[in-house]
């Protein structure tokens, strides 16, 4: 069978292509908050986003490697995007799957499977976990996750 991609993969492909990012190389979170007007503002607390009046704003902890700021904003892009509630609301129980979600969303998001697929991925775990962090700007551990997530999947279709 072959890899089918889940509505999430999809709409990340899509939200990328329509801002001309394509390859690994070409992200960048200023770029991208840049095409999608969003405000970023960097503050020792941590990280969070908010709406007011249209505008998004997200402040990145300025304590953090950019590294990890990418991975927040990628975390708080989800909530902007695909999550629009009060959460003064919100039961406790849904507050917590949609941060769940967020940082699900965040794997897909700082490594899109339209570019991961496009890719030459070592075999050797250790190997891919390398090239994978290096091209997306990631983390180890965030890179093995999301390779881990890649494989598994592709592993239940074949």
């Amino acid at each position: 069978m072959r890899y089918t991609n889940s509505h999430l993969e999809d709409w990340i492909e899509q939200l990328y292509r329509e801002i001309n990012i394509t390859k690994p190389h070409e992200i960048n979170f200023d770029r991208i908050a840049q095409a999608l007007d969003i405000l970023i503002v960097y503050n020792p607390e941590t990280s969070f986003a908010l709406r007011f009046n249209g505008m998004y704003t997200i402040s990145l902890d300025s304590r953090k490697t950019r590294q990890e700021q990418w991975l927040d904003f990628a975390h708080e892009v989800c909530h902007d995007f695909r999550h629009m509630n009060d959460d003064k609301i919100m039961p406790a129980s849904w507050k917590r799957y949609l941060e769940y979600q967020a940082n699900y969303f965040a794997y897909h998001f700082c490594i899109p499977t339209f570019m991961l697929r496009a890719m030459d991925i070592p075999r050797n775990l250790y190997d891919a976990v390398q090239v994978i962090a290096d091209a997306f700007k990631v983390p180890e551990s965030f890179a093995m996750t999301r390779i881990n997530m890649y494989f598994n999947k592709k592993r239940l279709i074949i």
